[in-house]
């Protein structure tokens, strides 16, 4: 039974009776994701609150080299922005501060991936993503208080600043593709796992691994 088993796998895998791509296709696709979030920590008297929009759109052109290999070159494009006020209050001392940062990247890239047929129409597909980009953000942040013991007069201050980094990644995504039509299917990108190097100077990097769910990305595709 098992050999049989083996076999029928084999041949799942290895012919393309029921395949919705093939060699010489082109596929082009379009995402997005948009999130809010608001988040505190702290204490009642040192309270930090962050509150977040972020916004990913994409879209790539990729060639089938083979019946199940695609590779191409895409452009997405991120955008961030968050406002984080935190309070301090401690005896007759008390300070507010708020901090708004921006920051956007257009990030074109290449890839390569693989479809996986999982029924006639359903496929798993896992993309190796490489994307380099300019990080333009800017942030503007003010802070007031009063009762202080070295000054009891109130103060408040502010100031701006804007800076622009280089950002590469490398990024694996997995997708589900799920064909409508033999031309026209949607796809959910399913987080993946990240390497990204911020400021090629100082050799900031990080490596993540993010399958939630609020950050999956929704798409269509066209084939071509």
């Amino acid at each position: 039974m098992k050999k049989y088993l083996i076999i029928l796998l084999t041949v799942f895998t290895t012919l393309d009776l029921f395949s919705q791509i093939n060699k010489g296709n082109f596929i082009v696709s379009i995402e997005g994701n948009y999130m809010k979030t608001n988040t505190q920590s702290g204490v009642t008297t040192n309270l930090l609150t962050t509150k977040g929009q972020y916004l990913s759109i994409g879209s790539s052109v990729g060639y089938l080299f083979k019946d199940r290999f695609v590779a191409g070159v895409g452009l997405d494009y991120n955008w961030d922005k968050e406002t984080r006020s935190n309070q301090i209050y401690f005896n007759n001392f008390m300070q507010q501060e708020q901090m708004e940062t921006k920051a956007h990247v257009f990030l074109p890239n290449i890839f390569m991936g693989f479809y996986f047929p999982i029924t006639t129409k359903l496929y798993f597909n896992t993309n190796l993503k490489l994307s380099y980009g300019k990080v333009k953000s800017d942030y503007s942040t003010k802070y007031a208080g009063t009762g202080s013991i070295a000054n009891s007069q109130p103060y408040m201050y502010g100031s701006a600043n804007e800076s622009k980094s280089d950002y590469f990644s490398t990024l694996i995504k997995p997708e589900m593709t799920y064909f409508i039509t033999s031309k026209f299917c949607l796809y959910l990108g399913l987080g993946g796992l990240e390497y990204s190097l911020i400021d090629w100077e100082n050799q900031n990097s990080s490596l993540a691994v993010n399958f939630n769910p609020n950050y999956w990305v929704l798409g269509i595709k066209f084939k071509i």
